[in-house]
């Protein structure tokens, strides 16, 4: 009769994926990671680039104003 166990065939299935729409739904947690993973490097960029910016402005206050 060829009957196969219900394992065989749900390893058979993740292999054949050439349709986007049959690919497997990623879990809340996996979308959380990926959205915290880039989040994480837009922010770190912009986080170094606001820190250069203020380091830069105080510099240029600090030698036009000079306090005594």
């Amino acid at each position: 009769y060829n009957i196969k166990k219900r394992e065989e065939v749900q390893e058979m299935m993740p292999q054949e994926e050439p349709n986007p729409l049959m690919r497997k739904k990623k879990t809340p947690e996996e979308l959380a990671a990926e959205a915290e993973a880039e989040d994480e490097d837009e922010f770190t960029k912009l986080k170094n680039t606001i820190e250069t910016q203020v380091n830069e402005l105080k510099t240029q206050f600090e030698s036009k104003c000079s306090l005594q």
